[in-house]
């Protein structure tokens, strides 16, 4: 089917907004070098995979649903072209495998046509029944893309991300049966976690696997969870020690006080053994982080309800200051002063009166990894002894905890 002039605009169009916001399909891969050929076709392959999803609301109001398939097709159509494209023009690329494992993951519909009343379905209607589908092609495509992952499980020189995902993708949905299932389905897939743990030192596969595994046991907490990570500790993938050594200082923090010293990016000094004797929420936050954007106005008002009667907020900010390591001091340097200055103009604009730890190593702040910060907005909120109360005092609740732990 031939593209349309306003497909293809709407597909530049669509594939700048996702890499102009930094979105990427891509698994960075370090192990091998990455030709000049082979850079060129990850971006390529990149850009067409992007508009596979996922996409924000407005993506969807603009379009109709002819126009939303056509540019799925399109893509299809585009990522088989050039990861095939390169697999046989390149041979001996090992970069040539991260095409092939994007053709593993593809389920290409071979949409060739539109039956007429698409366009007239209820909104939440399954329109594929509309679709016309080039049943052939999607037989043979199935044969065909069987013999690309044979190929990818045999090739010897496949970099290690890459055959790492493979078998994440292998394992997912096996494990999410086994979660369900209970403790007898557990550790016959525990064992097999355990190999590409060992097999993938530098990988980050393992902890999301384990994490999906035992996800209704670390939900629950108390001795199970901390059983698991003690064991998890010594495991060989650095990432999983890392996180679960991380956890276990987290849960030793809820049985004593927490210890926190720093200079605050306005230079006050912050010790939380001054804070002894009143309520601490420890929040860690940034200001490119919509929910702890939407989540601020209820911050502020309890602070201002209960600041006066005991109250205090230590802000962590996971700024990011997209420091390098090529950067020379001066760049560093510049880079850091950039991201000080959206800080302190966002903590001004907003008025929050409370101390900011800020070091511009986004992820990487010292706080974040010592106490397993994942994701934002966390909060830690602190009794009058300084240990942790509970970490999951958001919306109504934080006001409502902080009242009872100021017993009024």
């Amino acid at each position: 089917m031939k593209k349309t002039l306003l497909s293809v605009l709407v597909v530049l169009a669509l594939a700048g907004a996702a890499l102009a916001q930094g979105r990427s399909t891509l698994l960075g891969v370090k192990s091998v070098p990455i030709s000049p050929a082979a850079a060129a076709m990850l971006a390529e392959l990149d850009t067409a995979w992007l508009l596979l999803g996922p996409q924000s609301p407005e993506y969807f109001a603009s379009k109709t649903r002819t126009q939303l398939a056509q540019i799925r097709t399109d893509a299809e159509t585009s990522i088989i072209r050039i990861a095939e494209n390169f697999y046989r023009s390149h041979p001996a690329d090992p970069m040539r495998w991260e095409g092939v494992l994007k053709l593993t993951m593809l389920r290409p519909g071979f949409v060739t046509g539109f039956k007429p009343g698409l366009e007239d379905l209820p909104k939440n209607a399954n329109p594929s029944a509309y679709y016309i589908v080039d049943e052939a092609a999607k037989a043979a495509w199935e044969k065909t893309v069987a013999g690309y992952e044979a190929a990818l499980r045999a090739g010897k020189d496949v970099p290690w991300e890459v055959m790492e995902s493979r078998l994440f993708l292998d394992l997912y949905r096996p494990i999410s049966v086994a979660a369900k299932e209970g403790p007898a389905a557990l550790g016959p897939m525990e064992k097999k976690i355990d190999e590409i743990a060992a097999r993938f030192p530098e990988g980050a596969v393992a902890l999301r696997l384990y994490s999906s595994l035992y996800a209704a046991k670390l939900r629950a907490g108390g001795d199970a969870a901390e059983e698991l990570w003690g064991r998890l500790s010594v495991n060989p993938n650095l990432a999983v020690a890392a996180r679960a050594r991380a956890e276990l200082t987290k849960i030793d923090a809820e049985r004593k006080p927490l210890e926190m010293t720093f200079t605050a990016v306005d230079g006050r000094k912050v010790d939380l053994k001054d804070y002894r004797g009143k309520v601490v929420l420890i929040d860690f936050w940034a200001t490119w982080c919509g929910p702890c954007i939407a989540e601020l106005p209820n911050i502020k008002k309890v602070y201002a309800d209960y600041h006066a009667k005991g109250f205090e907020i230590v802000g962590i900010s996971l700024e990011n200051a997209k420091l390098a390591p090529g950067d020379t001091p001066e760049q560093s340097a510049a880079k850091l002063a950039a991201a000080k200055k959206v800080l302190n103009d966002f903590t001004a604009k907003e008025e929050m009166p409370w101390p900011q730890f800020f070091d511009g190593n986004h992820w990487k702040n010292p706080y974040a990894k010592q106490y397993a910060i994942t994701g934002i907005p966390a909060m830690f909120l602190l009794d009058q002894s300084g240990k942790i109360v509970t970490t999951t005092a958001r919306g109504e609740k934080l006001g409502a905890e902080v009242k009872r732990l100021l017993k009024l």
